[in-house]
């Protein structure tokens, strides 16, 4: 019973140092005090605590046997909690970093005090306030976010106090070996923000003025991070080293502890190169309205939108190359410098991929829709019907792509097909080839029969190279490649249900009826996995 009530009055006594605290952070957002007076004022508070027994009196040697501090213990434990005091009182110019630092922390010494399983009741208690009262702060909705920052910093001090308090009645009170470690693991970054700050102002001869301005978070913004990305670190680095503590308070392994602490180094390491490098996976042209995914530019535009640009491009002067990449000819263009040039080159570049339309989403810059290459021919058609422009298809085999005109034409009453060739010509050596195979022949049937449209079917991008190097030759206002229509075109391979067109899944249905594409799908996952590259690029770099 005792023992509850000297718990009870250290819990109170703990409590009102706290409320003390509330009302200097509230003073002070207002009057701005000088550092030295909110110093001498906080170890005024902070004594209200020691004399109720919070105090350091020893830690345990790894080794075996404590470390007792004794005529130590005073000084070192008012030097713990203004430390951390401070250190959680860092200015969060960003906002809602630290009610996230502290929940985090709260939880985590929550935890490890249940794990060491030794009545740590006041820790315990403590943490649990600690926890609902940052959690209500987090999840605070009635303000803005500039309005809630301003507003709740004046509890920042009484948070880092608290914080100081649970570790030295929970944590420091074990008798785990690696004791000291877990507190300083858990506060780790406002520990070592606050003296980096400190150490920058000293070097300024400026001690104590701006000893709450986090310099940690203007140095990561120094080297390209942004703002939100500077926070994400700072979050992330409290997380994995709370996670670390917990790992250790269970664990006791000082060399699982140094391989944790390096790994999550290089961790960080890493995504300092990425940030350096400076190269983005998915960049927005706002004046051209156009997406660059891996340096390939994609038109943002519906399909009823790309139909009256390439009406348009009928009725002009010159001759005009659309593209319809998917995902794999995007993975291409990496690799493949001719292509990515001509991508660049060309006046339209539809999507035709559903992981296009994923990765320009999950990138925060979504495109309106998908046009598949047989949906633009469809719609191309409609529209050559409607007003008498003339085709010519180009590419698959001879019997394929005689199937597919003939398909066509029964589809579309009306429809002009001024010719048609397969796409099995060598056109790097004329003199041998046989006559109608020469690239010449071909090129004189195309001109001489004036299509409005040139559809072209070889592949990607031995289709995209042959229209490039020879479209001003042919004058025809739009040369589009479109990849293995004919063969859908044609009946050959069926094309996907409706319920799998609508879903981006026509791939899968493609991989059914071919097996063999499943190499080509092989770069998907390299894919998915740059994307995610490219989010991680977005969350912490400054937006160019």
């Amino acid at each position: 019973m005792a023992e509850w009530i000297n718990s009870l009055i250290k819990i109170i006594s703990i409590m009102f140092a706290g409320l003390l605290m509330i009302f200097l952070g509230k003073y002070n957002q207002k009057s701005k005090i000088a550092p030295w007076l909110k110093l001498f004022c906080q170890v005024v508070i902070v004594s209200i605590a020691i004399t109720a027994g919070v105090r350091i009196e020893f830690l345990r040697n790894y080794s075996g046997g404590y470390w007792y501090l004794s005529y130590l213990s005073i000084p070192v434990t008012v030097i713990w909690l203004l430390t951390i005091t401070n250190s959680i009182g860092q200015t969060d110019e960003s906002g809602d970093t630290t009610p996230i630092t502290v929940l985090i922390a709260a939880l985590t010494f929550f935890i490890v005090s249940v794990f060491q399983r030794q009545g740590l009741l006041i820790a315990e208690v403590l943490s649990l306030f600690l926890i609902v009262f940052s959690s209500i702060i987090i999840f605070e909705k009635k303000k803005s976010k500039a309005d809630r920052n301003n507003y709740f910093s004046i509890y920042y001090m009484f948070f880092g106090y608290l914080l100081a308090v649970i570790a030295i009645v929970g944590v420091l009170k074990s008798t785990a070996a690696l004791t000291l470690l877990t507190p300083l693991l858990i506060l780790g970054f406002p520990i070592i923000d606050t003296s980096y700050s400190f150490i920058a102002n000293y070097l300024r001869d400026d001690y104590l003025g701006n000893v709450n301005e986090s310099k940690l978070k203007q140095q990561l913004m120094e080297h390209g991070f942004s703002w939100k990305g500077a926070n994400l670190i700072i979050v992330s680095a409290c997380f994995y080293l709370s996670f670390v503590a917990i790992i250790i308070s269970i664990k006791e392994n000082i060399y699982l502890f140094t391989t944790m602490i390096g790994v999550g180094y290089l961790a960080y390491y890493w995504l300092r190169q990425r940030i350096l490098k400076g190269e983005a996976i998915i960049n927005y042209n706002q004046f051209k309205e156009k997406l660059e995914l891996f340096g390939v530019p994609i038109d943002r535009l519906n399909l009823q939108q790309a139909l009256e640009r390439i009406d348009y491009f009928v009725r002009g002067e010159r001759a005009r190359l659309v593209i319809t990449p998917d995902t794999l000819a995007v993975m291409r263009a990496r690799t493949d410098r001719q292509y990515l040039e001509i991508t660049k080159q060309a006046d339209l570049v539809t999507p035709d991929g559903a992981g296009l339309l994923w990765a320009a989403a999950f990138l925060e810059k979504p495109l309106p829709e998908r046009i598949t290459g047989i949906d633009l021919i469809n719609h191309i058609c409609e529209l050559a019907v409607k007003k008498g422009y003339r085709l010519y298809l180009l590419g698959a085999e001879e019997k394929v792509i005689k199937k597919a005109v003939q398909n066509l034409k029964e589809k579309y009453p009306g429809l002009q097909i001024v010719g048609y060739h397969h796409g099995y010509f060598d056109d790097n050596d004329d003199s041998e080839a046989p006559e109608g195979l020469r690239i010449n022949d071909i090129i004189n049937d195309i001109t001489e029969k004036k299509p409005d449209f040139l559809l072209v079917g070889m592949g990607v991008p031995k289709q995209e190279i042959w229209i490039s190097n020879y479209k001003d030759r042919l004058g025809v206002p739009v040369c589009i490649g479109i990849g293995g229509s004919f063969d859908v075109l044609s009946g050959k391979i069926p094309r996907a249900p409706l319920w799998m067109q609508s879903h981006g899944m026509e791939w899968v249905f493609r991989i059914i009826k071919e097996p063999k594409r499943i190499i080509r799908m092989i770069q998907l996952p390299s894919f998915i996995w740059l994307v995610f590259l490219g989010k991680i690029d977005l969350l912490f770099r400054v937006e160019k």
